[in-house]
């Protein structure tokens, strides 16, 4: 049997992910570090773009695309750690993503604004634009492999007297077209959701009457699956990660990450940290990278074989 290695600090780190082929870890933090998994040391170090915020390993995970708080995005050669293109759209404004498409030529982003986007991954240029009227995107992401896109909705805030409407989600279909967006889940209090590996489930963290909830609907149709209360989160303490083997799903709580299993949703395992903000999993290994705004960890995670 082998060893269980020492965990890898990896610092301050806003967002972690690793490849597709999960031999690199990409860490964003004030600058983007892409590491060698099996070696545990860095390839390289460089800082692309001001306050980087996001990003997103291309399909055949030979680039990486960065977004900041300004909303700017650009990508970046990941065997040479060069930049290929910035898109020069600062004025574009803040939001999420971004998320590739499944042949890695487009990158789709949302805004705060509600604007949905898609540009040409090798040149910038937008080639679709869905504006959501007085709704701000707040998260865009991949779906079964890339072939559909996820994007979660808020609605902002509505004049004194009139009726909230419930935050949503929707999913695309690739190529991206106008009104192709189909509704899949209206949610009042929506925080965070993440789809499952295969496309089927869609996590949801939500709050209703001074209570927080985590609950798993069917992507297909919205029924809802499973319900549980939970302790409410802080910060950036709503973050959502499946295992890649669709077993379980890990949470960014507060001072502690927090795993629960599927199906049920009863709770695996908890593990207290110092200001945890972004989790992901290395496919078929119990290595996990813990995001922190204080210290991320590269470490091993054995989830099912501690509670068996």
């Amino acid at each position: 049997m082998t060893a269980a290695q020492k965990p890898l600090k990896l610092g301050c780190s806003y967002g972690v992910r690793f490849s597709p082929d999960g031999t690199r870890l990409a860490v964003l933090g004030r600058d983007l570090v892409l590491w060698d998994v099996a070696a545990r040391t860095k390839l390289w170090r460089g800082k692309f773009i001001a306050h980087m915020s996001g990003m997103a390993f291309s399909p055949d995970g030979g680039r990486l695309a960065i977004k900041s708080t300004t909303g700017q995005l650009a990508v970046v050669d990941a065997g040479a750690g060069q930049l290929l293109v910035n898109f020069q759209n600062k004025k574009d404004g803040e939001g999420c993503g971004p998320a590739w498409s499944p042949c890695g030529r487009y990158l789709a982003d949302g805004g705060w604004d509600g604007r949905l986007r898609v540009r040409d991954a090798q040149t910038g240029e937008a080639l679709f634009t869905q504006v959501h009227p007085g709704e701000m995107l707040r998260g865009v992401c991949a779906i079964d492999g890339g072939r559909r896109l996820l994007v979660q909705h808020g609605v902002k805030s509505v004049d004194e007297g009139q009726v909230q409407p419930p935050d949503y989600c929707s999913v695309w279909d690739w190529p991206l077209q106008d009104g192709g967006g189909r509704r899949v889940l209206s949610l009042p209090g929506l925080k965070s959701c993440a789809p499952s590996p295969d496309g089927a489930y869609l996590a949801v963290l939500h709050h209703a009457g001074g209570t927080e909830f985590l609950s798993m609907y069917a992507l297909a149709d919205g029924h809802c699956l499973a319900k549980v209360a939970v302790e409410a989160g802080g910060g950036t303490g709503n973050g959502l990660r499946w295992l890649s083997d669709g077993s379980a799903l890990g949470r960014v709580g507060k001072g502690k990450l927090l795993f629960y299993g599927w199906p049920g949703l009863g709770v695996l395992a908890q593990k207290d940290f110092i200001y945890p903000c972004a989790l992901d999993f290395l496919p078929g290994s119990p290595l996990a990278a813990i995001g922190s705004w204080e210290s991320g960890m590269l470490m091993d995670l054995n989830l099912h074989k501690e509670t068996a």
